[in-house]
């Protein structure tokens, strides 16, 4: 029951994150702003989440689990409210950025318990679990809150959220009395000495790599893929389904083999089948149904990394485990951002279909870094977690 109340509040914190981005026409025009001022609001969002993640979670590491996920909960339901009731641009920024507060806590905290939480060797199934209501938040959590905006208003949608984040906190807070967590042993200096190890930094070089990579072109895929949909945002709507629902087919193949001996390579056979992937696209993006087959791919592939990432850094940073997984999520928006930018860059001096290539190399990076991790990381033992 703890766990599947954790993949639920992933799942509403994963449809908070990215359903501003369907509300920004009537955002902005409620708050009789342009499109582009609207967007800021997930700029906002995106930088707080960086540079909040890591802050909070040095003193949020020192609580309970339960008292560090009611207070995210918390703050994310008390986020959208603000931003819901909001009359101006800067008062909506203040409610994202409230959320963004609570997010950035949230998903790292339920992660380094669920995997705590597991019997023995099934930590990485518990872990997949809770990630599952990430990738559920953006394939149907989405969609679904952008269809009730434009249906009902983007003020009581936020309003309902709202409403189901807070409705999690209470059975999660209660279901968490009694649950501590093992950090409160460990003194600051030895709890935080393994994020500076080498190990946990190979680890968040792997995911910057890659995270580049897919936002160089999921940012432009409406451009990257125009033949292929000839223009028409129904048929980009079904290219980024499909994307979707090849990531929770990832995220289940890593759940699935986390826990086994093969799981070690698990992310090496996500950044190297992403590399494939990137290198097979603009000879696919000719068409539609060759289109449908890459974003399938690369959601299967591109989604194999985010629990096994999760899992390792737990091991790596022992008694740290949940700071540096915020470190990780933290590292996910500054690498979104930075691919946005690549992505740009290079779009100005080639074709948009050969823009992947461009990802290719940025994922064979990421192959070249996690070999070497791979030869440097052989863990004899059982993975212990603490929260």
């Amino acid at each position: 029951m703890r766990l599947l109340l954790l993949a639920v509040g992933t799942f509403l914190i994963g449809t908070d994150v990215f359903v501003i981005a369907g509300m920004l026409p009537q955002i902005g025009d409620s708050l009789s702003v342009s499109i582009a001022a609207a967007g800021q609001l997930m700029t906002v969002f995106s930088v707080g989440y960086a540079v909040l993640g890591p802050l909070l979670a040095v003193p949020l590491s020192r609580r309970s689990p339960r008292a560090a996920l009611t207070a995210a909960l918390v703050a994310v339901a008390a986020g959208n409210v603000v931003c819901a009731v909001a009359d101006s641009l800067p008062a909506a920024m203040a409610g994202r950025l409230l959320v963004a507060a609570g997010a950035c806590q949230f998903t790292p905290h339920a992660c380094s318990l669920a995997a705590s939480l597991a019997p023995e060797g099934r930590s990485g199934k518990s872990l997949a679990l809770v990630t599952s209501g990430l990738v559920m938040g953006s394939v149907v959590g989405v969609p679904s809150g952008t269809w009730a905006a434009d249906v009902f208003g983007w003020r009581p949608t936020l309003t309902v959220l709202a409403a189901a984040t807070a409705a999690v906190a209470v059975p999660l807070a209660a279901g968490l009395r009694g649950v501590d967590s093992e950090h409160t042993a460990h003194r600051p200096r030895e709890r935080f000495a393994a994020l500076r190890g080498p190990l946990v930094r190979m680890v968040l070089t792997v995911t910057v790599f890659a995270v580049i990579a897919e936002y160089a072109v999921l940012t432009y895929a409406a451009t990257v893929f125009a033949e292929a949909t000839d223009g028409q945002g129904g048929r980009l709507a079904v290219l980024l389904f499909a994307f979707g629902l090849g990531g929770l087919a990832g995220n289940a193949l890593a759940g699935a083999y986390m826990d086994r001996p093969a799981g070690r390579r698990l992310v090496l056979a996500s950044v190297a089948g992403m590399t494939v992937v990137f290198l097979a696209m603009p000879q696919l993006t000719g068409s539609f149904p060759g289109a449908l087959v890459a974003m399938l791919l690369w959601g299967v592939s591109g989604w194999m990394y985010a629990a096994p990432q999760q899992h390792r850094l737990l091991r790596l940073a022992g008694p740290a485990g949940s700071v540096a997984v915020s470190l990780n999520s933290s590292v996910i928006y500054v690498g979104a951002a930075l691919g946005g930018a690549v992505g740009g860059l290079f779009l100005g001096q080639v074709a948009p279909r050969w823009l992947p290539l461009t990802a290719a190399v940025l994922c064979a990076a990421a192959v070249v870094t996690e070999l070497r991790l791979l030869r440097r990381d052989r863990p004899t033992e059982p993975a212990t977690v603490a929260v």
